[in-house]
């Protein structure tokens, strides 16, 4: 749990300057000071794509997608000054977490929002997923997503999250080809 003291208001009534007759004491009624608290919860779950023929539970080939799925949680006691996280952008191991990244979309909104990838065009079924190259060496394969915009009065809340599946063989391994067998 976060708790922040938010001052209001003190350039309005008393800009620097104004009154060098101001004492210390004086100083302190002059602050408005407003308590809130603000926390930010989150998950994230990556697992293999529902039409990948021979995944395993958390173990697939590559060559073939992930669907992730991150979930916002955010409590406070002054919701009129605090917003939903309202993004999340997730880069890849393939990209060296740097020069690709995906923002995902907004399934739900509010203080619980849900977030997946958005709708991927070069997915035969447009599924929610993203392609592992298929030079994807055997190992964990672990995507980082950061969630951010979640405003407060002195800042933003945000969260660094992952998960892994098991990368083990191709798709190309799925496939094969033999002579046909003759009449």
């Amino acid at each position: 749990m976060m708790e922040r003291r938010v001052m209001g208001n003190y350039h309005a009534r008393c800009g620097a300057g104004e009154n060098p007759a101001i004492t210390p004491k004086d100083y302190l009624s002059l602050f408005d000071f407003d308590r809130y608290n603000a926390s930010l919860t989150a998950s994230m779950t990556i697992t293999p794509d529902e039409k990948n023929p021979t995944a395993s539970g958390k173990t697939m080939k590559s060559g073939y997608g992930v669907n992730q799925t991150v979930t916002a949680n955010v409590s406070t006691n002054q919701s009129s000054a605090v917003t939903a996280a309202q993004n999340a952008v997730t880069y890849f191991p393939e990209f060296r977490y740097e020069s690709f990244w995906r923002l995902l979309e907004r399934i739900s909104s509010g203080y619980s929002a849900k977030f997946e990838f958005a709708e991927n065009k070069y997915s035969t079924y447009n599924r929610r997923t993203h392609f592992t190259p298929i030079w994807m060496p055997d190992g964990n394969y672990k995507p980082y997503t950061w969630l951010i915009d979640c405003w407060t009065p002195t800042g933003m809340l945000s969260m660094n999250l992952t998960d892994t599946v098991t990368i083990s063989g191709n798709l190309w391994m799925d496939w094969h080809i033999a002579p046909q067998k003759p009449d």
